[in-house]
């Protein structure tokens, strides 16, 4: 399991956020996922929805009366997970932005929106798929342009994400060779690995990524290169001058 990296595998890096109460949206497991991640104060969804059932109200047969709310008692909200789209896209929207606009506590009328927002990271940034169909289908990144959009449409602000992760993300790639290093060390292999190939069905993600990753490791070796170059000038130059001052000590 340790050598598979998923597209919300570098999610673990983010310690920060590992106590903090996250909101989690996409299908399939999300709260097991979420939690076996590290986070460990996690709300779904559904949960939200339940918590608070006045606020999805774009579908009249899901609409559900609440005869006695607690809504005053739901713990702030600190964070969102966006790991994959959802099933009903205009109830996430929704609730995703009243979360948003007020600051964790959808249970409150804002009187200002706030800014910065709440941080989001987001897993998933394709725009389109392919699956059976002989057209692309629509992906996460469709929905998350839905989401940049209303809210700007809202506030007047542009959304920011603390961590967009996925492929074409250098972060997923740098993850993906820590694994892999880490994987030939238990090989055996002493050296460090220095060629890496990738290989993948989305030229627009996988294989752009890979390139992206690419161009940022040589711009990293450049930096370094030239910081050891500024280091061996400054460190000739001190010896020049202790030897410049031993001379002129030894002549007086």
């Amino acid at each position: 399991e340790e050598q598979v990296v998923m597209s919300h595998s570098p999610l673990k890096m983010f310690r920060d956020f590992k106590e903090k109460h996250v909101l989690v949206i996409g299908q399939g497991p999300v709260d097991f996922i979420a939690r076996n991640l590290g986070f460990s104060k996690v709300t779904t969804m559904t949960q939200l929805r339940h918590a608070f059932p006045t606020l999805d109200a774009v579908d009249h047969k899901r609409r559900r009366a609440a005869p006695c709310a607690f809504e005053k008692y739901f713990p702030r909200i600190e964070a969102i997970v966006l790991f994959g789209e959802p099933i009903r896209w205009e109830t996430s929207l929704q609730l995703i932005i009243d979360v948003l606009v007020t600051d964790g506590l959808p249970c409150i009328n804002p009187q200002s929106i706030p800014l910065p927002h709440l941080p989001i990271l987001a897993c998933n940034m394709d725009l389109q798929w392919m699956a059976e169909a002989p057209m692309p289908r629509f992906g996460h990144g469709a929905f998350l342009l839905c989401l940049e959009e209303l809210y700007k449409k809202v506030t007047g602000s542009d959304l920011v994400y603390k961590g967009l992760i996925g492929k074409p993300s250098e972060i997923t790639y740098r993850h993906g060779e820590h694994v892999l290093q880490c994987e030939a060390i238990k090989l055996g292999i002493k050296r460090k690995v220095k060629n890496i190939y990738c290989i993948g069905d989305n030229i627009c993600t996988d294989i752009f990524g890979a390139n992206l990753y690419n161009r940022y490791l040589h711009k990293t070796k450049l930096r370094q290169n030239h910081k050891s170059a500024v280091q061996n000038m400054e460190t000739e130059y001190h010896l020049e001058e202790n030897r410049r001052r031993i001379q002129v000590n030894a002549g007086n």
